[in-house]
């Protein structure tokens, strides 16, 4: 039994040709030395399908306008159905693209090239932190804070070493540093004197 192709209860009037894609995502891993590259298999990309027709008559343009770009404008994923996509799990698709032509020559007459992208639903966002341990019983963190007071913090701290002046090592050249640019700002005094400043 042959399936006509329909994209949100919608039936594309007139196909001349459609063409479905599907892909792999292969990573390239170049290796030096080894003749070929190595390739890491990332999974099936999106299977896109292209749709491509012909209509006549100024009526039939508009209506097919007007049905076409409702659905493209709108940008939710729509139900698609097609033989050529018989074994494949496409269920959603995006109207990726919508090409419309007329041309000059042929009077009364139009091209159409429509598509269509296989939408994944997106996965469930991570839960807020807020939640973060809300299932655990709330005596918990009584539990916690009273742990907390058995806990001798400085006698725990007080095992940790001084820690010296770190910037001992560089102070003496800092000082004979600062003692050689001390008298760096009479030097632009005849300069000053000789500009009347």
């Amino acid at each position: 039994m042959l399936v006509r192709p329909m994209v949100g209860g919608w039936e594309p009037p007139r196909i001349e040709r459609i063409a479905a894609v599907e892909s792999r995502r292969l990573a390239v891993l170049p290796v030096p030395g080894l003749s070929g590259d190595l390739h890491q298999d990332l999974g099936r990309g999106a299977l896109a399908v292209e749709i491509v027709g012909s209509l006549n008559t100024d009526d039939a343009r508009d209506d097919f306008l007007k049905q076409v770009r409702e659905k493209f404008l709108a940008g939710d994923p729509v139900d698609f159905v097609a033989d050529i996509v018989k074994e494949s799990e496409l269920e959603q698709v995006l109207i990726e693209r919508l090409e419309v032509e007329e041309a000059a020559g042929v009077t009364d007459s139009f091209r159409y090239r429509i598509v269509l992208r296989e939408y994944t639903e997106p996965p469930e966002p991570p839960a807020p932190s807020d939640d973060f341990g809300a299932e655990l019983a709330p005596d918990i963190s009584l539990d916690a804070l009273a742990g907390l007071d058995t806990l001798d913090l400085p006698a725990i701290a007080g095992d940790i070493p001084p820690i010296p002046d770190l910037l001992a090592p560089v102070k003496p050249a800092a000082d004979s540093l600062k003692q050689a640019l001390s008298g760096a700002g009479g030097l632009l005094d005849p300069l000053k004197n000789l500009l009347g400043g």
